[in-house]
């Protein structure tokens, strides 16, 4: 059996080579290559694309389809596996992705060749829990933009919320998804003393210290509301007009998931008339912004430019914790990471 990992600019061959020895350990011959990109702006370019029209959206190199075509098993981070690279693969038994997101497979062309995908929840989730707290309390104590001001030479110490900085303690923190990352957060913000609300149609009862309500009553009662839901046809501008018109006039809105959970300009339009009092943004509608993007210019806004999930730590221990997992085909038993569990009884149930 032959498994073949393809490297890029954040996940390189050799941690990939690492993550999977238990794999050669077992006896599975392992290859890697290199996906060549010229700089990150390349890589970022093309995972736009893929991300917003989908796997078919770009045509893999040939010397990557060279390299995978004798493949049993396919490890990937961002390179796409689309209809060219499964028709490629004659031998392709699964793929796994190494991060939460699958844009970049044709699940159901896959799951037609008999493919079993899996994916990486979680992988990079202490690194967005900690990165959402960062951005909560530098929005709300204008740390970003002191540093910004005091770089330019300018003492400020007035900011739009000079009259209500607040302390976190017995503040109410919402959570939209109570997933992965959505745990981890809710778990670092009750360590500052906060009562912790969350919003998750796929949660019925949540941790000890998190109250499940509905999305009109979080918005409602929150003083932070921070945003780790799955982007879908069913949660684009989830957070809208409507629901923007829900939140106290002190509250923050902090965004480290996907810019299309919000309604850009709905939030423009509370931010910039304060019928909010700020916001934290790490993604964008388009990325990179413009340079006068009129969100990104306002005075109540702390921004980044989609760092969140960028730790070394999250990107060497992605393909360990996959690896951990998808050693379960091997020995033919469950595995929670499985997009197309029936594929995966076909391919790999009861100890194929």
């Amino acid at each position: 059996m032959n498994l073949v990992g393809i490297g890029d600019l954040l996940i390189p061959e050799t941690f990939i080579r690492q993550g999977f020895s238990n794999f050669e350990k077992a006896g599975v011959t392992l290859k890697t290559i290199e996906w060549k990109m010229k700089d990150f702006e390349e890589l970022q370019n093309i995972n736009l694309l893929i991300e917003t029209k989908g796997s078919e959206a770009y045509q893999v190199p040939d010397y990557i389809l060279d390299a995978v075509k004798d493949a049993d098993i396919m490890i990937t981070q961002f390179c796409p596996i689309n209809r060219q690279v499964l028709d490629a693969c004659k031998r392709l038994k699964a793929v796994g992705v190494l991060r939460g997101g699958t844009e970049n497979v044709n699940l159901d062309y896959a799951s037609k060749r008999g493919v079993a995908v899996f994916h990486t929840p979680g992988r990079n989730a202490n690194a967005v829990a900690d990165f959402t707290v960062g951005m909560l309390i530098a929005e709300c104590r204008n740390i970003a933009k002191s540093h910004m001001n005091l770089k330019k030479g300018k003492w400020v110490r007035d900011y739009v919320n000079k009259d209500s900085v607040p302390d976190l303690a017995d503040k109410v923190a919402g959570i939209v998804g109570l997933g992965e990352i959505g745990r981890r957060v809710a778990k670092r913000l009750s360590a500052f003393d906060m009562k912790i609300v969350a919003y998750d149609p796929f949660v019925k009862t949540g941790p000890g210290n998190v109250e499940m309500v509905s999305l009109e009553k979080l918005m409602q009662v929150s003083d932070f509301i921070t945003l780790h839901a799955r982007l879908t046809t069913e949660t684009e501008h989830l957070i809208s007009a409507h629901m923007l018109s829900l939140m106290k006039p002190g509250a923050y809105l902090i965004n480290t998931a996907r810019s299309g959970l919000v309604d850009e300009n709905a939030l423009y339009e509370a931010l910039s008339s304060k019928k909010i009092m700020g916001a934290a943004i790490d993604v964008f509608r388009e990325e990179p912004p413009r340079k006068n993007d009129p969100l990104v210019m306002l005075g109540n806004v702390t921004v980044t430019p989609h760092l969140a999930g960028g730790t070394r730590d999250a990107f060497i221990s992605s393909p360990r914790l996959l690896a951990a997992e998808m050693i379960k085909l091997l020995e033919g038993t469950d595995s929670r990471f499985v997009l197309n569990p029936e594929v995966y009884q076909e391919q790999f149930g009861s100890g194929k």
